[in-house]
């Protein structure tokens, strides 16, 4: 996979409540256009994500788990805590974010 381009933006704050918008790109993209991105809350030390989403001719190539680490890099702190909602293929990086980055310790 190409080198990746990270940028995260805080975006909104309701009370405790804080959104995010954790984005990627290609690194050599001189425009850096977004190829997925992250949308997550954090509420104190507890984080949710909110929604995931990859161009969709650039699935299945590592870049949702790229984000996923990231996400995880950046937040570390944060006790990482399950949606009510995932679609099957939400499900399946979740699980492997679960097992493979949280070593199965999930809240």
């Amino acid at each position: 996979m190409k080198p990746l381009y990270f940028e995260n933006q805080h975006k909104d704050c309701i009370g405790q409540e804080h959104k995010y918008t954790l984005y990627v790109a290609f690194r050599d993209d001189p425009e850096l256009r977004v190829i997925g991105y992250i949308q997550y809350t954090t509420l104190h030390d507890e984080l949710f994500v909110d929604y995931v989403e990859v161009k969709e001719e650039l699935r299945r190539q590592g870049i949702g788990k790229a984000l996923y680490r990231k996400l995880y890099e950046l937040n570390k702190d944060c006790s990482f805590k399950e949606s009510g909602y995932y679609t099957e293929p939400g499900s399946k990086i979740r699980k492997w974010f679960n097992e493979e980055v949280l070593g199965g310790k999930v809240a």
